[in-house]
């Protein structure tokens, strides 16, 4: 199974999600990165200027993902700007050309801590950052409400909380339904525990955050790693 597709008016002028099985190569997706570099052919540029590139870890979820990555095919990048890594790829080889185009592009590698990713990053001199990561479930049964909390590192180095609120009513205008943002300190592992974040919201959610761990994993280990905060863009 394959899917490619691209945004538009974010970070980078071009973002394209990759969702396959086994290697992330052209018979994964044929002809399909050829249609979309097409949209950005102009007479002075030959393709985007910037591109962010995320390899989904479906291996979480389904029995099918990448472990893989054909280097040849992540040539064609030559403007990659963000290279996000599922946990699932644990090697890569990096070949002249493709050492060049990252080192060339300052290229942003994110993954998870202690991953491939970071080692990656490391290897090549290049800024590492964490890539978006669910720390808290909660699900209230009185009014049927799930509540998924994700930690956003954006490009710019700010950190946001992502509160995804969703119920039975909310696509019919439940005012409890919804996407709600919560800004946090660029380095906030340096300076906050998980309690300290957790005390920005209800006490439910707040005894949700504590008791998943991830938060706290992740505060307590990042303590120990170097991680871009985008300060110097």
């Amino acid at each position: 199974m394959g899917l490619m597709y691209h945004y538009t008016d974010r970070d980078y002028e071009l973002e394209i999600e990759a969702i396959g099985d086994e290697e992330f190569c052209e018979n994964e997706f044929p002809g399909k990165l050829d249609k979309i570099f097409q949209r950005f052919h102009k007479k002075n540029s030959p393709g985007p200027r910037e591109i962010s590139l995320l390899l989904t870890d479906t291996l979480k979820c389904y029995d099918y993902g990448f472990r893989r990555i054909d280097s040849s095919y992540l040539e064609r990048f030559e403007t990659l700007k963000e290279l996000i890594l599922p946990d699932s790829i644990t090697e890569m080889e990096i070949t002249p050309k493709l050492r060049q185009i990252l080192q060339d592009n300052h290229t942003l590698i994110r993954g998870s801590l202690n991953s491939y990713a970071e080692r990656l990053a490391t290897d090549l001199s290049l800024n590492f950052r964490p890539s978006d990561f669910v720390f808290s479930k909660y699900y209230f049964e009185p009014a049927l409400e799930t509540t998924v909390l994700t930690m956003i590192f954006g490009r710019d180095g700010k950190v946001v909380i992502e509160e995804d609120v969703s119920s039975p009513g909310s696509s019919a205008g439940n005012t409890f339904g919804g996407k709600f943002y919560k800004e946090l300190p660029c380095d906030f592992w340096k300076e906050q525990a998980a309690e300290d974040v957790a005390n920005n919201y209800s006490d439910r959610l707040k005894q949700a955050i504590l008791e998943d761990g991830r938060l706290f994993a992740f505060i307590e280990e990042a303590k120990k790693h170097t991680i871009f905060t985008g300060k110097n863009e």
